[in-house]
């Protein structure tokens, strides 16, 4: 009944009220943050009754917000709408914490749409509350996140890549399962929550700790910063061997100034040849990598404006007796700081070792090839005989 009216009112030649969009993300599975791209009101948040308990009066927070496919069609493909959510690291992480946002992957985004009028404290609302029909989607992947915003694309529940056998999300070519959730630092009742037994501090073997790989969000190897390597300008190069170019970056500064500094780019061989290019990341004759340091209390870490350049560190947390705690694990800077020390909780870093959920990522861990005897080092192309350990990509084909 609510439907209807508010239908009949979008249909009057002169519409009295403004059309208001609410949205609602799931951020663990029960739990929603909920907000609205509304910008032609002073209101900071938006208040409307929730729809499967009318009683209960929600607040939306008013946030900047780019929307992208929403638009129904009778033909075609199945939409695959997207949410931009601008200011990620106040608004948005102030609101739901902070955490790794590719856990947002399978979980449900609603789209509600409604009069002004119709929002709790106006003149039209009522019990159960007057909008249009629900749009519902889940997170299919995260597009792009940056210091700026965070880009989260959706898919409809009636896509098949969606369906559920029986439980959980398959996505083609991307994993559902909690990163390192199966880790044993976890306890056994954790551990059966999820497939990726990725190790907490990113060792191949966990039993032996013969081999490390760091990997980012971009999929790239992070080895120590005392590696060594070759200052390139021209000609040949060498399979795996490690190299170096420099430019320019704008650097930001623990007291708040920023410095325009030289900075080195890192690269790996993929291939030996002559004639390899100008190492670029389109240049399929080199891999980017990136460096880490040991965490050195009192030393300042930076941030850059292309924050693909903020620095990573390692860090071994000694305070707890917990399992969870005194291992080895990388973090990557997210604001310039002295003094901070790298924790979950510290706004300052997040994990610097963290999942993409492709084929490629899971690749890049398991199928890696310890580059002679160094311990952090891979070399550039994976093994093509290793089986992925667990169930993570059922749309995809067995081996690497």
């Amino acid at each position: 009944m609510s439907e209807n009216l508010v239908a009949k009112e979008i249909q009057k030649q002169a519409i009295d009220s403004a059309v208001v969009h609410l949205y609602e993300l799931e951020t663990t599975p029960g739990e929603f943050f909920y907000f609205s791209d509304q910008n032609d009101t002073d209101y900071s948040v938006l208040q409307f009754r929730d729809y499967d308990s009318p009683t209960t009066i929600r607040d939306y927070a008013v946030i900047p917000v780019k929307t992208d496919g929403f638009e129904l069609k009778n033909d075609g493909a199945i939409p695959r709408p997207s949410l931009s959510i601008a200011n990620v690291s106040s608004v948005l992480k102030n609101a739901i914490g902070n955490f790794d946002y590719q856990s947002l992957l399978g979980l449900k985004v609603v789209r509600r749409t409604t009069l002004k009028k119709y929002l709790y404290g106006e003149s039209g609302d009522a019990n159960p509350p007057v909008e249009f029909p629900r749009q519902v989607y889940y997170v299919d992947r995260i597009k792009t996140r940056t210091k700026l915003s965070v880009e989260i694309e959706l898919v409809s529940p009636f896509d098949l890549e969606n369906v559920r056998i029986p439980a959980r999300v398959v996505h083609a070519d991307r994993c559902s399962f909690e990163y390192q959730g199966a880790s044993l630092h976890h306890p056994k009742y954790k551990r059966a929550q999820s497939g990726c037994a990725w190790d907490i501090e990113s060792k191949q073997e966990p039993y032996t700790g013969a081999f490390i790989a760091y990997v980012n969000l971009d999929e790239e190897y992070i080895v120590p910063a005392n590696t060594t390597f070759t200052t390139y300008s021209s000609g040949s190069i060498t399979i795996d061997t490690y190299y170096k170019t420099t430019e320019t970056q704008t650097r930001n500064n623990a007291n708040g100034t920023t410095s325009s500094v030289t900075v080195n780019n890192y690269w790996q061989a993929t291939t030996s040849t002559s004639s390899p290019g100008s190492p670029n990341d389109s240049n399929a004759n080199f891999n980017r990598i990136r460096v880490f340091n040991d965490y050195s209390h009192g030393t300042e870490y930076f941030t850059y404006t292309n924050d693909k350049y903020n620095d990573y560190v390692r860090f071994t947390d000694n305070v707890s007796s917990s399992a969870t705690y005194n291992k080895a694990q990388l973090w990557k800077a997210v604001k310039p700081s002295q003094n901070e020390v790298p924790t979950s909780s510290n706004a300052f870093w997040e994990k610097g070792d963290q999942c993409a959920k492709t084929t490629k990522s899971c690749k890049m861990r398991f199928a890696a090839a310890q580059k002679g005897s160094d311990t952090y080092t891979a070399k550039a192309k994976q093994l093509n005989t290793v089986t992925y350990p667990f169930g993570g990509f059922p749309a995809a084909r067995k081996f690497n």
